[in-house]
């Protein structure tokens, strides 16, 4: 069953302005903080990285999607959509095969059916479509809206990445969205927050480029995904005494999935926050909760469920605020934004006494909040669900 998360969110909530002050960033004029580690390093090699050279033809790809008996309804045919596609790729160095594989699942076929994203859009791979927004983004050609596709997939693969390098003109208008770049440099960890929020984004897309492959004679790689939250990605140990890397994304799913920087709350545990956030502060039980302050990044986060203690190291993250802007949401959202910022990439409605506002709600009790005062977002709310039992 599942046990209600308004407890350990609520106390959280409601501590005394004193002890959310100890939450509260460092003076900046200390050291700058680390840079941030290349997130490819030590990848499997069986894993498929973004970054490459397309083993594919544009002929090849139009062949195998002739043999579908489907009908696009895009404005150019799909042997020089699927050109584009490897041209561009090869230009910036980003695998344009699969991301013809990824079009074909964002657009269903490239059909757009009950999509927000219209045919004439150019938009191949749904940039800018949201669950609480009314279109996504449109591209004045083709060229130009593969091009978009594959330099947002270079921002999420190269830690390097950077808007003034592309190879050829800027159409991505999301490039700086992805924070920080090369966060999901392989076709494995898309999904779960990066890219889509779905936990099968992944092996879907993958699964259409192997059957890409063999329809042309080519050998096609197993699919093998880890689940989001799975723990085959160790979580990078930080130095006592030093601050973690930013920006630590905050990312709350619509089926609920919760990231916290490097940590999946769906296996947060209190020992595993100590790993990626560093060295605790203050920490306390009440009522059944855990409230641990990590006073470097602006942070406290209830924790609870332990069978031993209420503090025990395999207790659960149950809630956080954050009140540091070395937070950010997927959308870009952090502690110290303006307002309006809230109302544009949120579609929010901020009137002059909201006090908080619900950015995403998850059907499982999940959720995202802002937290406003003076013109600006004062921090971010973030409660999750108890595991299953």
């Amino acid at each position: 069953m599942r046990t209600p998360i308004a407890i350990s969110a609520a106390l959280l909530l409601t501590l005394p302005a004193a002890l959310l002050g100890q939450a509260q960033a460092p003076s900046t004029g200390g050291a700058a903080a680390p840079a941030a580690t290349t997130p490819a390093a030590g990848q499997p090699s069986t894993q498929t990285p973004l970054m490459g050279q397309s083993r594919l033809t544009g002929a090849q790809m139009a062949a195998w999607f002739a043999k579908q008996g489907v009908t696009p309804t895009i404005t150019t045919p799909i042997l020089d959509l699927a050109n584009m596609f490897v041209d561009e790729g090869n230009a910036q160095n980003v695998r344009g095969d699969i991301a013809f594989a990824q079009s074909v699942l964002e657009t269903g076929w490239f059909a757009y059916k009950g999509s927000m994203v219209k045919p004439t859009d150019n938009n191949f791979s749904g940039l800018g479509a949201c669950d609480t927004c009314s279109s996504g983004n449109r591209y004045p050609s083709p060229v130009a809206g593969v091009r978009a596709q594959i330099q947002h997939l270079w921002a999420y693969a190269d830690p390097k990445a950077d808007p003034a390098r592309v190879a050829r003109d800027l159409t991505d208008i999301r490039f700086s969205y992805v924070k920080p770049y090369g966060r999901s440099p392989t076709w494995e960890q898309m999904g779960c927050g990066n890219w889509a929020t779905g936990t099968e984004y992944a092996t879907q897309v993958l699964s259409l480029y192997g059957k890409m492959l063999t329809s042309s004679g080519l050998s096609a790689p197993k699919v093998v995904v880890a689940p989001c939250g799975s723990t085959k990605a160790p979580i990078t140990a930080v130095p006592a005494g030093t601050r973690p890397a930013g920006p630590l994304v905050v990312m709350v799913s619509r089926q609920g999935g919760v990231r916290l920087g490097g940590l999946r709350a769906s296996m947060g545990t209190l020992a595993k926050a100590g790993t990626a956030f560093g060295e605790k502060g203050a920490q306390r039980a009440s009522y059944g909760a855990c409230h641990v302050t990590w006073a470097s990044i602006g942070a406290i986060m209830a924790f609870s469920g332990s069978k031993s203690a209420t503090c025990a190291d395999d207790a659960r993250v149950r809630a956080a605020v954050l009140t540091d802007p070395i937070w950010k949401t997927d959308k870009g959202l952090s502690p110290g934004s303006p307002v309006a910022k809230v109302r544009k990439l949120y579609r929010a409605k901020v009137g002059r006494k909201t006090t908080a506002v619900t950015l995403v709600k998850a059907r499982n009790g999940a959720s995202l909040q802002a937290r406003i005062g003076e013109g600006v977002v004062k921090s971010l709310v973030v409660a999750v669900p108890a595991p299953r039992s």
